[in-house]
């Protein structure tokens, strides 16, 4: 092993653990992208140091993202600890907002090669989607449902979301991250996707980044969860009903 091509594998987990930019065109580390394509013992090494952590490495738009594999306990979050971050009380909502962050996915992605070419989404085009997607699978529940633990626990959620007003008194201008409402449930889970690179705000329009870009399509194909299945069965069927209608 040449000694060189280890430091420099060790630089490249050293600036994306760090949170700096690794890209081909912009940033100060154009060096350590350009290192890791064309020595392929630096990619090896690298590849070596992250599948020990556990943790991912992702490549989109010329740029390298890291994510952590799935029960990561170190660099990923907890349930428990996510609650705490996201300022949530229970177990339910929580799995609302993976619910939400679901159908913020699948806003612009069906799957991996399906990119819908939306620019942005908007607070209320998130809670639209969690209400027909949820009606969607309330419906339906007896096709979809494998067992009658998944059945209560989406009647749960669509019990959950549809007890919530669209909005409180208090958001009749800038929406606020809140439990009170459907829109501050949403405002909740684009603020913490937006503290994890996936999203910039502007002017209430969330614009994904190119870390979100990379994480979602590999996603797509390697961890395809159950929810995603019920989703997207309950969109088709939904979509193949309107078109009968």
């Amino acid at each position: 092993m040449d000694t060189r091509n280890l430091e420099k594998a060790v630089e490249i987990y050293a600036a994306l653990m760090n949170g700096e930019e690794i890209n081909r065109a912009v940033g100060k580390n154009t060096a350590l992208y350009d290192a890791y394509h064309t020595s392929s013992e630096v990619g090896e090494i690298l590849d070596v140091m992250l599948k020990k952590l556990n943790l991912k490495l992702y490549e989109y738009n010329y740029g390298l993202f890291v994510t952590p594999g799935g029960h990561n306990r170190v660099f990923g979050f907890t349930n428990e600890e996510l609650k705490r971050v996201m300022g949530l009380r229970l177990n339910r909502e929580l799995y609302l907002c993976y619910f939400i962050i679901y159908n913020i996915i699948l806003y612009f992605y069906q799957d991996s090669a399906a990119y819908t070419y939306a620019e942005y989404i908007r607070i209320p085009d998130a809670a639209d989607s969690v209400g027909g997607n949820l009606s969607r699978i309330r419906d339906g529940l007896s096709v979809y449902a494998r067992n009658e633990l998944e059945e209560n626990s989406f009647q749960t959620l669509a019990l959950l979301w549809d007890e919530l007003p669209a909005v409180t008194s208090e958001e009749t201008g800038e929406i606020r991250a809140g439990r009170g409402s459907k829109a501050g449930y949403v405002k909740l889970v684009f603020n913490f996707l937006t503290a994890q690179g996936m999203f910039v705000e502007a002017q209430e329009r969330y614009y994904p980044t190119d870390r979100f870009h990379a994480v979602v399509r590999n996603y797509y194909e390697e961890e395809r969860g159950r929810l995603y299945e019920i989703l997207k069965e309950s969109r088709e069927k939904g979509g193949a009903r309107d078109a009968a209608d």
